[in-house]
């Protein structure tokens, strides 16, 4: 009588590729989990240092707005100099380096990301930021968010791909928490980072996201960081007028990106400590704010003001060009934090401008909060070279449907237009050596470890309770020394399984497959390939010089190393 286990559809190699994927989920879900909490510390860290200095407070714009001249003047510059000497301090740690930054954590190496170098940098982040230094505070929540992800994968000491997803959920988690839009922090990560819209990279960078973004707003409360009014557009005529900011946005992106790469360019040049340089980058900014307060800290208060509308075009365009030049001091000095919010913000000026103008012309057809969020979009779009992201973001933010299609087209025009005129992003193009990285990898890169194993004189009933257990369709055999003697297959044991009058009985030796596959500690890639084209399965036996089995490698995980070649090509 066939055994019930054994009475439903054999499990097949997809069915395995799912239970795998749906563990990478929940390790997805952990890591955005922490990673709310790691971002939730850094921000309520920040607003615990503006408290301690400048008392309570409604932000950074209404703290600089009551402090007198010489005190705006002097307060970013010392904070630009503790800044630098934090950042200092840790460059000359011998792993800063070896930590590195997310986005190559991500895309090369090994994954890992150093704890003290990362709180180091958020440390020298914090004092740049509550000091009233103009960038945004998402870089190093990002960062921590990413360390996080990169923990998680060093403690379960999972191979180089798995890790490398794994700091990738981490940055998604937390640009999700940043901006309360999970689906275009996956996409960003995705997009940018990776250049992988693969469903085995994709789908963890969603959940971590999702689960990040359900910890911050469900839980702790955090609301959303812009204050997006409702709107409704009329008529088609709003979609196709909205639809030309993206020209604007596509146009004044090249000379935005232009000009922090010259402020870079400009502090490398200094022969000066860097504290000094970040202390002159904060005196720049302190002394902008003399005459503008509000190019004080990330933008969220000023765009949130320019969203309630009441705003002149010439006090846009003033505070445009001063934001621009605080904005390129701080960035460009060195210091740590995050260029998204500014871009956002200086989108947010464009598509005020624009929606301005074509208010005065069609008073009827167009919204100033609608020209604004398109405008962001855009400009986002044109500043990254990611369209898809971009469109994603500010449908989350706004969360109105109707901006949706002069948005898109937006966001394609500014990236068509800046791709053309200026051809790197603000972001780096993660590449370099990723050809090379993956040709040197070899199976011991990729290898995971406890592959469940049985031995020729296990019981039927006990080689039964395996496959249960573990559910894969092949399990390997051993000897007593770990020694490889090949595998036995679900599909083979199934059939037999009816047959067999005594289950205390070692199993049948002839479902031995002493043929199956398997490659050394020692094999490169190509020969993993090699070999995974002839296997239908999703795993592979690894063995030692010795013959000695010492884990397993994952078709999926070769797939992965190859993902951003795969990409670029």
């Amino acid at each position: 009588m066939t055994h019930p286990r054994f009475s439903f559809r054999p499990i097949s190699v997809e069915s395995i590729r799912t239970l795998f994927t749906n563990q990478t989920l929940f390790v997805a879900a952990l890591i955005g989990a922490l990673a709310a909490l790691a971002t939730i510390g850094f921000r309520e860290g920040i607003f615990f240092v503006e408290r301690v200095v400048f008392g309570p407070n409604d932000g950074l714009v209404s703290v600089a707005t009551s402090l007198v001249w010489w005190q705006r003047l002097v307060s970013p510059a010392i904070g630009g100099v503790i800044a630098g000497l934090i950042l200092a301090y840790a460059r000359r740690q011998p792993d800063f380096h070896a930590g590195g930054d997310y986005m190559e954590a991500a895309a090369l190496g090994t994954g890992d990301l150093g704890v003290k170098p990362s709180l180091l940098r958020a440390i020298s982040a914090t004092a740049t930021i509550a000091s009233g230094g103009a960038i945004g505070r998402e870089g190093p929540m990002v960062q921590l968010a990413a360390l996080a992800g990169s923990l998680i994968g060093r403690w379960a000491d999972m191979p180089v791909p798995r890790r490398r997803l794994f700091v990738a959920c981490g940055a998604a988690a937390g640009l999700a928490t940043a901006y309360n839009a999970p689906i275009a922090g996956a996409i960003f990560v995705a997009e940018i980072v990776l250049r992988s819209l693969l469903i085995e990279t994709l789908g963890p960078l969603l959940v971590a996201a999702f689960v990040s973004n359900i910890v911050v707003t469900e839980i702790f409360g955090y609301a959303p960081v812009y204050d997006m009014p409702v709107f409704a557009l009329s008529s088609g005529g709003s979609s196709v007028v909205l639809a030309t900011i993206g020209i604007f946005a596509g146009l004044v992106a090249p000379a935005y990106l232009f000009v922090l790469d010259r402020s870079r360019e400009g502090f490398k040049h200094l022969r000066t400590p860097l504290w000094v340089k970040l202390g002159l980058g904060g005196l720049i900014v302190g002394a902008i704010s003399i005459l503008e307060p509000g190019v004080w800290g990330n933008g969220y208060s000023v765009v949130n003001s320019i969203l309630q509308g009441n705003w002149l075009w010439q006090s846009l365009l003033a505070i445009l060009a001063m934001k621009l030049l605080a904005v390129a001091a701080t960035t460009g000095s060195g210091a740590v934090g995050g260029i998204f919010t500014p871009t956002l913000f200086v989108g947010a000026i464009i598509g005020a401008l624009c929606g301005g103008l074509s208010h005065l012309l069609w008073p009827e057809l167009i919204l100033i909060p609608a020209a604004i969020a398109v405008g962001m979009g855009a400009f986002l779009s044109a500043c990254t070279h990611a369209p898809l992201m971009s469109v994603l973001m500010l449908f989350e933010m706004t969360g109105n449907y109707g901006v949706v299609v002069p948005l898109m087209a937006a966001c394609i025009v500014a990236y068509s237009i800046s791709r053309s005129l200026h051809v790197s992003s603000i972001y780096p193009v993660i590449h370099t050596g990723t050809q090379q990285s993956a040709a040197l990898t070899i199976a011991r890169d990729l290898l995971h470890k406890d592959p469940p194993t049985v031995s020729i004189a296990l019981s039927t009933r006990e080689l039964d309770a395996q496959f249960v257990k573990w559910r894969w369709q092949h399990i390997y055999v051993t000897d007593e020394k770990n020694g490889f003697l090949g595998a036995v297959s679900l599909h083979d044991f199934s059939a037999a399984f009816k047959n067999v009058s005594d289950l205390d009985a070692p199993w049948p030796s002839d479902l031995l497959i002493k043929t199956y596959p398997h490659v050394t500690e020692q094999a490169p890639i190509w020969t993993l390939m090699e070999v995974f084209a002839r296997h239908p399965g999703e795993r592979l036996p690894v063995l030692n010089s010795n013959a000695m089995l010492i884990g397993y490698i994952t078709k999926t995980d070769v797939v992965m190393m190859f993902r951003d070649v795969v990409a670029t090509t």
